[in-house]
């Protein structure tokens, strides 16, 4: 099953819903899901964003003070759902700290064994692993590497301009960014460690 979450970052101007997908959304998200017609399964939070307690739709009321994101929550509960993949939307802009936060989402859904990416209006962001293998997007723009943790050593790659050959890429240097797609379908083998892998466009 597809999981789909909303947070209450920056508002998307589109959410994709595959059918029969699982949709949670998180606390002020709730203010902009309906105007983009997405009606939630689930709204979990504490509501100190929102302001009310949603009665269309089932809730979980989380405490104010606790030691985890709606976000980290909500990615739990998919697994409970026996979800593959969630696509997360606003999950960037806005404050940054949340954002880095997120970022802690795809290593957490990798653990839990879900495939989680987070979507913008121009960019998508997710982890990779062993080999990877992934369409980029039909609109021109860039791919970027970047290691999640330490280091990451990638092994061979194919469909990329720059190819990426026996490359360890570490946390202080800046060599996987800024690739570009080549071919229709890109992959790559990560031999050691993982990466973020950063999907950016433009019209």
């Amino acid at each position: 099953m597809t999981g789909i979450l909303l947070l209450n970052g920056q508002p998307p101007k589109f959410v994709a819903v595959p059918k029969g997908a699982y949709i949670i959304c998180a606390d002020g998200a709730y203010s902009w899901a309906h105007q983009l017609g997405v009606n939630p399964n689930l709204t979990v939070g504490d509501f100190d964003s929102l302001g009310y307690v949603p009665i269309d739709c089932e809730t979980i009321e989380l405490e104010e003070e606790k030691n985890e994101t709606d976000g980290e929550f909500a990615i739990k509960l998919f697994k409970e759902k026996n979800c593959t993949e969630v696509f997360v939307y606003g999950a960037l802009g806005r404050r940054t700290d949340h954002f880095l936060g997120n970022l802690a989402l795809l290593g957490l859904g990798y653990e839990l064994g879900i495939k989680v990416v987070l979507v913008g209006d121009d960019e998508r962001i997710s982890l990779g692993c062993g080999e990877v293998k992934f369409k980029p997007c039909d609109k021109k723009g860039t791919i970027s590497l970047v290691p999640y943790g330490e280091t990451a050593h990638i092994i061979n790659s194919k469909g990329l301009y720059y190819p990426l050959e026996d490359l360890v890429l570490t946390k202080n240097d800046t060599r996987g960014i800024s690739n570009v797609a080549c071919d229709e379908d890109v992959k790559f083998f990560v031999e050691e460690g993982k990466v973020l892998i950063l999907e950016s466009w433009r019209e």
